[in-house]
């Protein structure tokens, strides 16, 4: 409203009533002209109190935003407002009934990869990804007939065509007769809460392929036991036989006939001994093995091993060393820990020369273990074969004919009987020199 133009107004109405009054006289000079001077200035000041006193009609759409409030702001409340609104942490843009947006804060700019001026006097549709138009006609469409926009989840496009998601709630604005003009909408990135959902169903997916994967083995796991003892039973009569066939009296078999019955038996020993390989890795994997642990002499306990171990040397005619000299006392599953030792002595037959072979085994005690090692002079292993010793199946040369086990079974099997009491197992090896394996075992497990 302008007061000034109200004034002026009423000031020219006053002098043209003065004016007419003066005309009602028919006895002064000119009556007759001032009383149509007096009705001109009263209509001309009628007329600019009513042009004066006109309100815009769309006053959004002729002055820029300033926020809503009952009473009059003054200019450090306008300040303090505005700075609220263009520095909030949240996206922030003020619309009218059509959609078009009047005003935006920084946060809102950036985050679409607009400068300002480019943002303003755009519909808010420009900034809407293709799977939210419908969403968002909808929720434009019950904004305007219900006054209330409050937690839609809309998917909005920035610039570079790459989208997001957010919340978008509307603060609603009235004119001075209550009427429905246009909203401060409030939009907040939540692209972080579905990255989280997306993680979290990953992870549930995961989560449900290992259980599978574990049923899986499982069922893997006693597939291969029950394989080892069903093969098992039809060894048990192929022995016997060649026990009875080798036996002078039983028998009348040539020299050529009984190398035939010893190579029967010999691999009928074989195929038992990786059957029950794999039977062990089995039981060790899924922790099923039993251990029995009793206390006992070291140096005893070596003397056995030696005695386990010569005759795998006659063959090649091996110098066997034993090197212990330790008298301490150990409490472990000595039949485990003969395994080991079984399974590392095989391993140095294999592979030290045909001549001058020789294996060194012994154990001493270091801090509260017992450390117990297999040497040898053989062939050594390789830097890039070093990794894959521990592994199942594994063999240093898959060429070499052995003679002892085979299965690939043996090395994972010492691994994972010394882990399981509680002790470590590494080697050190020189290609064309040697290995020696060492293991340790705590006094007491």
């Amino acid at each position: 409203m302008n007061t000034f133009g109200i004034s002026g107004g009423l000031l020219v109405l006053i002098i043209g009533l003065a004016v007419i009054d003066y005309g009602f006289d028919p006895k002064v000079p000119y009556a007759y002209h001032a009383f149509y001077l007096g009705l001109a200035g009263i209509v001309m000041g009628g007329v600019i109190i009513w042009a004066s006193s006109r309100r815009s009609q769309n006053p959004l759409l002729t002055q820029p935003y300033q926020p809503v409030s009952t009473k009059s702001l003054s200019p450090v409340e306008s300040i303090k407002y505005r700075k609220l609104y263009e520095e909030s942490p949240v996206m922030q843009r003020t619309v009218n009934i059509d959609g078009i947006i009047l005003e935006c804060n920084q946060k809102y700019a950036k985050s679409f990869g607009y400068p300002k001026n480019e943002i303003i006097g755009k519909s808010i549709f420009d900034f809407i990804a293709e799977q939210s138009i419908k969403e968002m006609r909808n929720t434009f469409e019950s904004w305007k007939e219900t006054g209330h926009a409050e937690n839609r989840e809309i998917w909005f496009k920035r610039r570079d065509g790459s989208t997001f998601p957010a919340i978008l709630s509307a603060n609603n604005m009235y004119d001075e007769r209550g009427k429905l003009i246009g909203s401060n909408t409030a939009i907040r990135d939540i692209s972080d809460v579905y990255e989280a959902r997306r993680v979290l169903v990953e992870h549930e997916r995961q989560k449900i392929q290992l259980e599978e994967l574990q049923k899986m083995n499982l069922l893997k796991e006693e597939f291969y036991l029950s394989l080892s003892q069903e093969c098992k039973l039809p060894l048990e009569p192929i022995k016997r036989y060649c026990e009875s066939l080798n036996d002078p009296i039983a028998g009348n078999l040539n020299k050529e006939q009984l190398q035939a019955v010893k190579e029967i038996y010999d691999n009928t020993i074989r195929l038992e001994r990786i059957l029950d390989d794999i039977s062990d890795v089995q039981k060790l994997v899924a922790r099923k093995m039993t251990f029995n642990k009793e206390e006992f002499s070291v140096n005893e306990f070596m003397k056995s091993v030696v005695e386990l171990g010569s005759p795998m040397m006659k063959e090649k005619k091996i110098e066997f060393v034993h090197a212990t000299k330790e008298k301490s006392t150990l409490k472990s599953d000595k039949n485990r820990l003969k395994q080991v030792f079984d399974n590392l002595i095989q391993n140095a037959v294999d592979f030290v020369p045909q001549q001058g072979g020789k294996i060194e085994i012994g154990a001493k005690k270091e801090d509260d273990s017992i450390t117990f090692y297999v040497k040898d002079n053989g062939m050594g292993i390789s830097e890039k074969r070093k990794d894959s010793v521990f592994k199942k199946y594994y063999q240093v040369n898959l060429s070499l004919k052995r003679r002892y086990g085979g299965s690939g079974f043996g090395l994972v099997i010492c691994r994972l009987i010394v882990e399981n009491l509680q002790g470590k197992i590494w080697f050190e090896s020189k290609e064309g020199e040697g290995t020696t394996f060492y293991f340790t075992i705590p006094l007491s497990t």
